[in-house]
């Protein structure tokens, strides 16, 4: 498993990339970057530093001392009440509706008339149709990609 493991690293002259493995201690790491083509660099054994933290609620007092140091603090300490958008929408709304005239009560809305395509769309049999020829389509494309249809050979395992 280690040999196997080692086989996935980058090439290196410098380290056995197997003994290497069984040898890392805590704080040590095998670390490879890509390059500016996207090229793995050597490998390079390091040591890492542990993060200076804590898993601890803050005092006021450090919450303060941090506030301090911050220079987003004077621009957002101060509370301002701007109008949301969903506030001036609603009074762009309430205008509209009082200075809208009223619709005569004879004449049937736009929205109540349906057009003969509208009709047609809402049939269900071209829906069917519609949904039918839109999956062949979507299916054979995939197909022809060959990122559709069943595997050929099923895994009997899990990995």
């Amino acid at each position: 498993v280690i040999k196997q493991t080692a086989e996935n690293y980058p090439e290196t002259d410098f380290y056995k990339t197997d003994d290497l493995i069984t040898q890392l201690g805590i704080g040590e790491a095998l670390v490879t970057l890509l390059n500016e083509k996207g090229i793995p660099t050597p490998l390079a054994h390091v040591m890492l530093c542990s993060p200076r933290s804590r898993m601890d609620v803050l005092t006021a007092d450090e919450i303060n001392a941090i506030n301090a140091k911050s220079k987003l603090v004077s621009k957002y300490s101060q509370d301002v009440d701007s109008h949301s958008a969903y506030e001036m929408l609603t009074q762009k709304l309430q205008e509209a509706a009082e200075n809208a005239p009223a619709r005569p009560a004879g004449k049937a809305s736009a929205k109540e008339e349906m057009s003969t395509l509208e009709k047609v769309a809402n049939n269900s049999v071209v829906k069917s149709i519609a949904r039918t020829a839109g999956n062949t389509i979507v299916r054979s494309l995939l197909g022809a990609l060959g990122l559709g249809g069943r595997s050929r050979s099923r895994k009997t395992s899990w990995f």
